[in-house]
């Protein structure tokens, strides 16, 4: 079964950031968070395919039990903009090493369907 969210406003997509998120669920929003919070620039890349789609409710997340799951997600989503992340509507195809920074950090490009990097 595959079912999209709804429709909610996706940010631009930067040039360079520290970390990619691929994926917008809980798990992949929380991480983004954590990252945000700790003032690394990320970017959270969501198709908006829920996998729990059938669920009417989350259970076992303390304080939000019972929650729907697009409530969420459009919360996870809001708290990790808060913190300077962003969210961006697409669904990545490839990912590949590219050529270090300056300074010798290893980096990789990430491509979208829209030619996107």
């Amino acid at each position: 079964m595959s079912v999209q969210t709804s429709a909610y406003a996706t940010d631009t997509l930067p040039a360079d950031v520290d970390v990619v998120v691929i994926g917008g669920g809980a798990a992949g929003l929380n991480g983004a968070l954590m990252l945000a919070r700790s003032r690394r620039s990320v970017v959270v890349i969501d198709s908006g395919t829920l996998r729990n789609a059938p669920g009417e409710a989350m259970h076992g997340f303390i304080v939000l039990d019972g929650t729907p799951p697009p409530e969420l997600l459009r919360r996870g989503r809001e708290q990790v903009r808060q913190y300077g992340g962003r969210v961006v509507f697409g669904k990545v195809i490839s990912a590949e090493p590219a050529a270090p920074s300056a300074e010798g950090d290893l980096r990789f490009s990430v491509t979208l369907p829209t030619a996107r990097r």
